[in-house]
């Protein structure tokens, strides 16, 4: 196991380089430029001047190139990864600062659609074209149905602006000292809009997965011996369905880090989803590729421990 996670992580040192200078040459050929927001206001043009050469925006792309590959994985040094031109920061601990709220979004969300959809992917597979299946299946088309830009606002207008349940935005109450249940009050919002979604898509991979595993031999010979109904579906069947979902965990990793960045900036949510949006719009360059690299990386390791997941759900895969 330990040979294959370092083969892995050696795999993705290309991949990660890919996504570095196709990032690059996206940010910087795209229309703009950060120092734009200067013009034509009180910044003298040597002001401006300095800081393009503060920022080294004058030398050429592939210089440019080369000092951000170079630069970026020296994560012990503040300004590897160069500083915001928003607020002038180092961009490596204004990201560390904000990957825990949206780990924590991103994980309570996880944990609670595996809570809710395994056993509604279960329950539809064993009562299948049954009452509860058919209302299953509605919701969870609904649910999918919805985009996670839509299904935000419904939900912060109704639960948030008119019945004034839940909190608007941020992580805590501006003003009050931060504790651990308001922010839990303020998590409640933005988990229920990305959870909502997950559950509407893994309910129905698990449903087709369960009817699927149901159908083999094996488990119509476990049915055929007498055993418990509940003993078939949990112990036999449950486990080789689950298998789908561990690939299904994999890929949620990147499509939840979208939604995050749409659902953190709905909630004003101070996560990296709402920071990532707010350094596009602002073009600030240093901040966009560091997202970029950060969630490149996220990716991949969910899908490395997905992989893991395998071999602990299936014994007869090994590494």
């Amino acid at each position: 196991m330990a040979t294959y996670v370092l083969r892995r992580i050696l795999q993705a040192i290309p991949i990660l380089i890919g996504i570095a200078v196709v990032a690059f040459f996206i940010v910087r050929l795209a229309p703009g430029s950060p120092v734009d927001k200067f013009r034509g206001g009180r910044v003298s043009p040597e002001t401006i001047q300095n800081i393009i050469r503060l920022y080294q925006l004058d030398q050429p792309l592939p210089q440019q190139l080369y000092a951000w590959l170079t630069t970026f994985p020296q994560i012990w040094r503040a300004d590897a990864w160069g500083y915001s031109f928003t607020d002038g920061k180092p961009v490596i601990q204004t990201i560390a600062s904000r990957i825990p709220l949206t780990i924590l979004l991103m994980g309570t969300s996880l944990i609670i659609t595996a809570i809710v959809a395994i056993p509604l992917g279960i329950l539809g597979a064993v009562k299948q074209y049954s009452a509860s299946d058919k209302v299953i299946t509605v919701l969870a088309v609904i649910g999918y149905a919805m985009p996670t830009f839509w299904l935000g606002i419904i939900i912060r207008t109704t639960f948030g602006a008119q019945l004034k349940w839940f909190p608007l935005f941020g992580a805590y109450t501006l003003g009050a000292e931060p504790t651990l249940p308001d922010l839990a009050w303020h998590l409640v919002l933005p988990v229920l809009t990305l959870t909502i979604v997950s559950v509407a898509g893994w309910s129905r991979y698990m449903r087709s997965s369960m009817l699927e595993v149901m159908r083999q031999d094996y488990v119509r010979t476990a049915k055929s011996k007498g055993l418990a109904n509940s003993r078939v579906i949990y112990k036999h069947a449950l486990r080789n369905a689950l298998i789908p979902i561990v690939t299904l965990f994999g890929l949620s990793i990147p499509v939840l880090l979208a939604g995050a960045a749409v659902t953190e900036t709905i909630f004003s949510w101070p996560g990296l989803g709402f920071l990532g949006v707010q350094a596009v719009i602002t073009r600030d360059y240093p901040t966009v590729l560091a997202f970029v690299m950060v969630g490149g990386i996220m990716v991949i390791v969910g899908n490395l421990v997905a992989d893991i997941l395998y071999a602990l759900v299936d014994p007869r895969i090994k590494y």
